[in-house]
């Protein structure tokens, strides 16, 4: 990791990060740009987000710009001493700010808010394509152990990334 150049803040998403937010997911592919205005249905989502008890955004800014997201969902739990459990979400960090520290600020912050709810478990699912651009390396950095096998399945539509990955990586499934 280089050190990043401004010092980054992160803090939890409010009303008003809906444009911020999708431009850092636009910005994290290299060459794409962000649209001019949030649709609908990405307003609606967004609305429901921030009602959503237990769900954090978290937004990481350099000098005013956004550069980076997470989401956090809280769960409350039996198990465990009846301590919820946490599930990390959409890690993204815009692509020209990748490995400046950004993504380690913001999973700090995330780690301290679920320290703060009382959690006893953190999981993180991270694609396997991952594992040779520095994100596993992040993780495990941080504590994270590669400890259980995850399954997905996807009820809609396969992002591109994915369709892009599985064709690839051994072992991937093809469609």
């Amino acid at each position: 990791m280089v050190s990043s150049a401004a010092p980054v803040s992160v803090r939890v998403a409010t009303d008003g990060d809906l444009s911020a937010v999708l431009s850092v997911y636009a910005r994290s592919a290299v060459g794409s740009e962000p649209r001019p205005s949030a649709s609908e249905r990405e307003r609606s989502t967004w609305d429901r987000m921030l009602e959503r008890e237990g769900l954090a955004l978290y937004l990481a800014e350099e000098q005013g710009r956004p550069v980076g997201t997470a989401t956090l969902v809280t769960i409350p739990n039996l198990t465990y001493d009846c301590a919820p459990s946490a599930v990390i979400e959409a890690v993204v960090v815009v692509h020209d700010r990748r490995r400046k520290g950004i993504a380690t600020a913001i999973m700090k912050r995330v780690l301290e808010d679920a320290r703060a709810a009382g959690c006893n478990k953190v999981q993180l699912l991270s694609h396997k394509r991952h594992a040779s651009d520095g994100a596993h390396r992040l993780y495990t950095s941080l504590g994270f152990e590669a400890e259980a096998e995850g399954f997905r399945l996807y009820l809609g539509a396969v992002p591109p990334a994915v369709q892009a990955a599985r064709a690839v990586l051994p072992g991937a499934r093809h469609e």
